[in-house]
């Protein structure tokens, strides 16, 4: 797979001495270089705006990607009602936010058999009105790590 962004005035983006560019040549699979992430179009297009603002500082630059998987990217642990339970989970369990489990280099771990591996994790904690911060978890008394349910998220939201 190669990724690379082109121009109708100027051709595929690289440096004005042509030594530097943002095309990316990837061999997508599990047994290859993985599959390419939200994390590396962020790369490519951090590289590609290096570029730009150095040698054309002068031009507006728009990049278009076209990637259906970053259409709804959030990050890791992000607030979000889709899946979210309305009770807090039964005794001895509990709720977490299902993520893909990665290695120190950000890339994918895949188990013996092929799959992709994931993990849970907390979801991240809210904003309330005025500001401060609400977590989602209980993080004292008897169900000191358990996700709170949702009357009791709302009931401490300040009054506007």
């Amino acid at each position: 797979m190669v990724a690379d962004f082109v121009s109708e005035d100027y051709g595929w983006l690289q440096s004005m001495d042509g030594k530097e560019d943002a095309r990316v040549i990837f061999k997508a699979g599990k047994a290859r270089d993985g599959y390419f992430t939200n994390e590396d179009i962020l790369k490519q297009a951090d590289r590609a705006m290096r570029i730009l603002k150095r040698d054309r500082p002068d031009k507006d630059h728009v990049l278009v990607v076209d990637n259906a998987t970053t259409h709804c990217k959030l990050p890791d642990g992000a607030l979000s009602a889709r899946k979210m339970p309305k009770n807090t989970p039964h005794e001895g369990r509990n709720w977490f936010v299902e993520v893909i489990n990665r290695d120190d280099h950000g890339q994918p771990r895949f188990g013996p058999n092929g799959k992709l591996l994931k993990k849970k994790i907390e979801m991240a904690p809210g904003t309330l009105p005025d500001g401060t911060s609400q977590d989602l978890y209980f993080r004292d008394g008897p169900q000191a790590g358990v996700f709170k349910e949702m009357s009791a998220q709302s009931s401490t939201v300040t009054p506007q």
